[in-house]
């Protein structure tokens, strides 16, 4: 009786992990100063080749990273994170498509206090995948801070 009750805990817990999907949000500023060094923030290794792959087109000579934060999520649960220049992502994951996909929620708030809505999408990330997203400048006030890259990544199942 209790090998059996501890297989059905077993199933339970392994049924809950997966209506949760592990996330990892990292703040980058790229930059093409001279004035910035030249490469690639070592904290950025994890995504480096995709860092690598989005510099093919759009040339950044300098990565460095902000911030990062790692969410722990069930299925249509958001998480909220802020962002330099008084803005905030929220993201939620929606749902986990037949190919390994999962697709999430971005919504990127603007500025405070008037929080304009700057982005409102939806986007698939291969299993253990990342997306970058970016465009804004980190400061604002000031153009020499960089663009405002976001990295997300769907870390791998164990």
């Amino acid at each position: 009786m209790t090998v059996l009750l501890a297989a059905l805990l077993l199933a339970q817990a392994d049924a809950g992990a997966a209506q949760r999907v592990k996330i990892t949000v990292r703040a980058i500023a790229a930059t093409n100063d001279p004035a910035a060094p030249a490469g690639m923030d070592e904290k950025l290794a994890p995504i480096a080749p995709h860092l690598q792959s989005f510099g093919e087109q759009f040339r950044f000579r300098s990565y460095r990273l902000l911030q990062e934060q790692t969410f722990d999520l069930d299925w249509k649960a958001p998480a909220q994170m802020e962002l330099p220049g008084s803005r905030s992502l929220e993201i939620t994951p929606r749902q986990l498509e037949p190919d390994g996909k999962i697709k999430v929620h971005l919504e990127l708030l603007g500025e405070h206090p008037a929080h304009s809505r700057k982005l409102h999408t939806d986007y698939a990330i291969q299993r253990g995948g990342t997306i970058l997203v970016g465009g804004l400048r980190v400061d604002p006030q000031d153009p020499k801070a960089g663009t405002l890259l976001i990295a997300v990544t769907q870390a791998m199942e164990k």
